[in-house]
Parts: structure tokens; sequence; C-alpha cells
């Protein structure tokens, strides 16, 4: 009897015990705002990251500028209006780079990744989440840019079709600059390796963005089917990187 009072009170501990012992996986669009929220924080008391990409976009502005000369700051002058729309896509990419570049170096300064991996959450949970907050940094330095251009370059990029075609640009540029900053973060030449392998790949859908936007900063506004096929190859990039994202990014973070 003794005995088998001894099992039953080790069966009830363990079923007592059981329960507490599981780690329960936390929902994929929790763990999303999560990630989201550690990179704001990060960011807010950092300073690393928008202030960097924001100083030098600046900068290059004003080079672009000044390369130029004074056909640039002439209200009649069509040289520098014409190549306004490939100086504001280059100046995005340049300083995207930039901001991946830096957020991978803080995430390895902080050792915040390997945090995150270590806990229970969908690793595509962390690539949305990633991919997010990389958008929010660069769409808030793209905010302050083109009224910049506006002023400099006299071409009217506050129009609502130019800044969805800018932001679309920006959704499939940051999927698939996350996506191949994760693969190069663990090479020793990663600050090298990340714009050789981003920009070649990115290069249609920036092309294609950089068509849309100058149709429409013209002062005839273009009809859809002028637009319907670059804008098309910016989506189909869009749901193409954040798919491979999607599917591969647990191999990408485990390797």
């Amino acid at each position: 009897m003794a005995g088998h009072s001894k099992a039953v009170i080790t069966s009830e501990k363990a079923e007592t015990v059981q329960p507490q012992t599981q780690v329960q996986r936390p929902r994929f669009f929790p763990a999303v705002w999560a990630i989201v929220w550690k990179d704001l924080a990060m960011e807010r008391h950092t300073r690393q990251v928008v202030s960097v990409m924001l100083v030098f976009s600046l900068t290059v502005v004003v080079v672009f500028n000044f390369a130029l000369g004074a056909a640039t700051l002439s209200p009649g002058s069509t040289i520098a209006r014409e190549a306004a729309v490939g100086f504001l896509w280059a100046t995005i990419l340049l300083a995207g780079t930039l901001g991946l570049n830096r957020s991978l170096a803080a995430e390895q300064e902080n050792h915040s990744l390997e945090a995150v991996l270590m806990a229970p959450v969908d690793r595509s949970a962390i690539y949305l989440g990633k991919v997010i907050s990389v958008t929010l940094f660069t769409s808030l330095v793209e905010a302050i840019l083109v009224p910049v251009f506006v002023i400099f370059f006299n071409r009217p990029f506050w129009r609502p079709p130019v800044l969805l075609v800018l932001f679309l640009g920006t959704i499939g540029y940051v999927a698939a600059g996350v996506l191949v900053t994760s693969m190069s973060a663990q090479t020793r030449l990663r600050e090298v390796l990340l714009p050789v392998l981003l920009l070649p790949l990115t290069l249609p859908s920036v092309l294609a963005a950089a068509t849309a936007a100058s149709a429409y900063v013209q002062s005839t506004l273009p009809g859809w089917d002028e637009v319907r096929f670059p804008i098309a190859l910016v989506v189909a990039f869009d749901v193409l990187m954040l798919t491979a994202g999607f599917l591969t990014y647990h191999y990408v973070v485990e390797e």
C-alpha cells in the first residue's frame, strides 16, 4: 500500500509539474509586433540607423546639387529635373544599404539577435518584424528626402502615385536586404558583400519603380497602360522577395 500511495503521489506531482514546464509558443502577429517594438526601442535609445541614413542622404543630395552646378539651381533648367528621379533612387539605395549595415552591426554589438533566436518564436515572424522596422526607418528618411528633392529639383514628388511607387519599391528592397544581410552576417566581408549582392538583386525592381515614378512626375499624368508593366513588376518583386524570406529565413539564421 505504501508503494502504491507513493506512486500515486509521484504521478500527481508529475501531472502538476508537466503543464508548468511546457513552453507555449507565442502567436505569429504578437511576435512580429514584439520584434518591431524591440527595433524601435533600440533605435530610440541609440539613434544609430535613422540618423546615419539621414545625414548620409542629405550629404548625397548636396553633392548631387553642387555637382550639377548652376544648372540645378536654375528654375528653367531641364538637365537636373530629368535626372531627379534617378538621383532620388540612388540616394535611397545607398542610404538603405548603409542602414541595413548599421542595423546588423547594432544587432551584433548588443547580441540581441542571438537572444531573439533563443526564444520560441517562428523565424518568419522575426523576418517580417525586421522588414517592417527597417521599412519604417527607410520611409522616415524618404519622408524627409521628398520635400528636399521637391525644393532642389522642382519636381512634384509629393503626388500620391509617386509616393505609392516609392513605398512599393522600398518594400521589395528592404525584403531582399534583410534576407541578404542575415546571409552575410557571419562573414568577415559583410560590409562589402551586402551591396555587392543586394544592388544587382534589386536592380530590376528599382529600375521599374524609377520608370513609373518618372512618368508620374511629368507635367502630364500618364495613363494606366503606360505604367502598368513597371508597377506590376515592382509588386511581383515584392511578393517574390517576401515569399522567399518567409520560406528560407529559418535556414538563413540557423546557418
